[in-house]
This record gives structure tokens, C-alpha cells and sequence, in this order.
């Protein structure tokens, strides 16, 4: 099974291209980033901000606002190494899906293999953006390491979910289909976002229509801030989501590449 995983690694090597040229990129915009917010023009254009009375936000306002484009820079490292269809277009281009069958490793393990490839690769991420979290922490007041960690591990959670499903859909649709089987990951993952905040979002909807105002928090922020906060403290819960939907979608695919042979 180490042969498999190492195997679907080298498939995503230019992945891993990719991801050392973002890396190197996300330290030195992330590092100046945070000086910059400290010391320099987004410092200055955040106190402008608030003098402004018109755009009536308040210094969380603000902070979170910075927060954000901060976390995104972060998380380039996680959602780079995140496709794993490649590794299904890999296979089926060079055919190993039809000789796969006659090595001596089980059809759990091979399907298991798959689904460890993925989770190696979001580990290294995690790890690489702990370090960052760690040093840019020390550099800048935006956010906390307990608060960068949250937004790491949430992040990593939605993408193994998003990686689950999408090994899913390409086992369940065939070679050949991996793009539309990563359509069908992100179509799956908003229905059940809806589904499970339906309130949320129908108020949402109200409030961008301008039929409700926009509702603000008990400190004066605005209540869009709420999710963000979710991400920063309540990482577990998507955490769990991720180790449940992980498994259902193992079970799942094991039992349709039981019946669907050749498939890895």
C-alpha cells in the first residue's frame, strides 16, 4: 500500500511544483503583509477607515477585515496540494487502473491508498501553514496563533471534505469524468450548506435584497462577522464533519469499486 500512495504522489508532482513556488510567494506577501498592516499603508488606510463616519465600522470591523485577506493568503498552501483527481486522470491515462487488479494488495487497500494520498498531502500543508501561523503570530495583533490555527484546520477540513467527495464521484462516474465529479463535489457541499442553514441563508438573501437591514452585533460589528468567528473557535465541528463524510465516502467508494472492476 506505500507503493500506491508513493505512486499517487508522483502523479501530483507538478502539485508539488506548484506548491513550492506558492509557498515561497505566500511567506513574502504574508510577512509583508502584516508589517505593512503594523507599520505602513494598510495601517494608515485602516485609521482612515474608521475616522470615516459614513462607513460606520468599528475597529473589529476592521481587524477582521485585514484578518480575512491575511487567512487567505495562508490557506493558498492547503488548497494547492488539493486536487486529487489528478491522480485518477494519471491512471486512467497510462492504463495502471487495468493492471492494478493483479497486484497483491487487497481492494480496500488500494481504495484506502487513494484516500491516505490526499490526506499526506493536506497534512504537509497544515504543517507548513502552522509554521507561518507561528512566525506571523509574533509579527501581528490581527490574530492569535489559537486563531490561526482554528482557520487552518477549518480550512483543511472543507477541503478533505471536498476531496472526499470528488474521489467519491470519480469512482462512481468513471475515467475520464474527474471534472465533472469535482462539479459535483462543490454542488453537494452548497446544497448541504443550504440545507443546514437554510435560515441563515434565506435571511441573507432578505438582507442583500435590502427587504431587511443589516443587523449588527451587540459590539456595533457587523453580524457577517459571525462566520469567521465559527471558523476561528469552532474548527472542531467542521473537523468531525470531515472525519465522517471521509468515511462514508470510503464505504461508499469501496463498494462501488467492488462492483465497477478495474477501476484502481
Amino acid at each position: 500500500m506505500k507503493g500506491l500512495i508513493y505512486k499517487d504522489i508522483l502523479c501530483l508532482k507538478k502539485q508539488f511544483i506548484n506548491f513550492c513556488f506558492v509557498l515561497i510567494g505566500v511567506v513574502i506577501v504574508s510577512i509583508m503583509y502584516v508589517l505593512s498592516a503594523k507599520y505602513g499603508n494598510l495601517a494608515r488606510a485602516g485609521a482612515q477607515m474608521l475616522s470615516e463616519t459614513e462607513n460606520h465600522l468599528t475597529k473589529i470591523d476592521v481587524k477582521n477585515l485585514g484578518s480575512i485577506a491575511l487567512a487567505l493568503f495562508m490557506l493558498l498552501p492547503i488548497a494547492v496540494v488539493g486536487d486529487i483527481t489528478n491522480a485518477f486522470i494519471q491512471d486512467g491515462t497510462s492504463g495502471f487502473h487495468k493492471i492494478s487488479g493483479m497486484l497483491p494488495v487487497s481492494i480496500e487497500k488500494r481504495v484506502l491508498a487513494r484516500f491516505l494520498s490526499i490526506y499526506a498531502l493536506f497534512a504537509m500543508g497544515v504543517l507548513v501553514d502552522l509554521c507561518l501561523a507561528g512566525i506571523l503570530s509574533v509579527l501581528t495583533d490581527l490574530m492569535t496563533f489559537a486563531e490561526f490555527f482554528g482557520i487552518i484546520i477549518s480550512a483543511a477540513s472543507v477541503m478533505s471534505i471536498f476531496s472526499a467527495l470528488a474521489i467519491f464521484y470519480c469512482f462512481l462516474l468513471g475515467y475520464g469524468k474527474e471534472q465533472y465529479a469535482m462539479l459535483l463535489s462543490i454542488l453537494t457541499m452548497i446544497i448541504f450548506f443550504i440545507l443546514l442553514n437554510f435560515g441563515k441563508v434565506k435571511t441573507l438573501f432578505r438582507i442583500m435584497s435590502g427587504a431587511l437591514p443589516e443587523p449588527e452585533r451587540a459590539d456595533g460589528s457587523l453580524m457577517m462577522w459571525d462566520a469567521f468567528d465559527f471558523l476561528k473557535e469552532k474548527a472542531w465541528i467542521l473537523l468531525m464533519a470531515a472525519v465522517i463524510v471521509s468515511i462514508l465516502s470510503y464505504g461508499s467508494s469501496l463498494v462501488i469499486a467492488k462492483r465497477k472492476r478495474g477501476m484502481i
